[in-house]
């Protein structure tokens, strides 16, 4: 055979085989990247929640104002008022702190300024899907990129806690979602939280009888007068009428 022929033969030989071995790398190592990608970026969303909202409790100083109550002239607990201005201005602000952050998490720039590139090695030997084989052979560096989005809302609560006393409690609820991207495919990751801001216990008049808010408790017994006690008490009322 003319050598022409066998090069030829070896260099289509040669395409095809390292088309099938990248295809074959790609479809054995794809499921691993975004495994690894996925907690990746649950990490990363996690932290962005705690540092944005670390650093509004820091510089807050309005937290008190959220609620206000209200007493009458014996100074009993009459109504508990939420100033919604400054709850929307929490929720502002904390959207502001969350959306500052992913934008760095999406430059991969952190608070230093220096460039932070996500990157991971994988084992080739994760093609073999062998736990033995796994950590075997040239490490393939991965790059991944992230795209985030925020949700906040402000939930307030107010619970029975012992006897007529109350539990408010201020919490702010943060989703975010994640999309990592890596070569030719992409995952979205939804990360939530509840964060607490305030939680003040209320304390209400105390009662001169609890039944256990009816559940459970032995109710006392009232004595009821006789009919010779009612029969001298209309007696005596007739007379002082008279």
């Amino acid at each position: 055979m003319p050598f022409h022929y066998v090069l030829l033969l070896s260099v289509v030989f040669f395409i095809l085989s390292t088309t099938v071995s990248l295809w074959m790398i790609n479809g054995s190592i794809k499921p691993v990247l975004m495994s690894i990608g996925e907690m990746e970026t649950k990490r990363v969303a996690t932290e962005v929640i705690q540092d944005s909202i670390e650093d509004y409790m820091s510089d807050s100083e309005n937290m008190k104002d959220m609620f206000q109550m209200n007493s009458d002239e014996n100074g009993n607990l009459t109504t508990i008022d939420f100033n919604t201005q400054v709850v929307n201005s929490v929720k502002t602000k904390v959207t502001k702190q969350l959306q500052a952050h992913l934008k760095e998490m999406e430059t991969h720039t952190g608070h230093s300024g220096a460039s932070e590139n996500i990157m991971i090695n994988i084992p080739l030997g994760q093609v073999t899907g062998n736990s033995l084989l796994g950590n075997l052979g040239p490490k393939i560096p991965v790059r991944f990129n992230l795209i985030g989005d925020a949700f906040t809302d402000v939930k307030t609560k107010i619970k029975p806690y012992g006897i007529n006393n109350a539990l408010i409690d201020i919490s702010i609820f943060v989703e975010i979602k994640v999309k990592v991207i890596i070569p030719f495919a992409s995952k979205t990751a939804v990360v939530t939280n509840n964060v607490p801001v305030s939680i003040k216990a209320v304390q209400g008049e105390v009662p001169q009888f609890y039944n256990g808010s009816g559940a459970s408790g032995v109710t006392p017994s009232v004595q009821l007068p006789s009919s010779k006690e009612e029969d001298s008490a209309e007696s005596k009322n007739e007379k002082s009428s008279k």
